[in-house]
């Protein structure tokens, strides 16, 4: 019984957030955060895209040495 409770009161929240967001205005403004969000995490983390990836060129060759090496 209490599961059922959950699953409808899941089900109106969920109706409710569809209806809002198929409004133009809060539409737009979520795509527009979605798009800042997503700019920013790819600024954020592109710096450490540059610094790990000659460490793992270096490291792949190390490791395909060693496993050369020790057959």
């Amino acid at each position: 019984m209490r599961q059922k409770k959950v699953n409808l009161c899941i089900r109106r929240l969920d109706e409710k957030l569809i209806a809002f967001f198929a409004r133009p205005g809060p539409r737009n403004m979520a795509e527009a955060m979605l798009w800042g969000a997503t700019h920013i995490e790819w600024l954020f983390f592109f710096p450490f895209r540059l610094l790990t990836g000659p460490a793992r060129f270096f490291l792949e060759r190390r490791h395909a040495k060693h496993v050369r090496h020790h057959r």
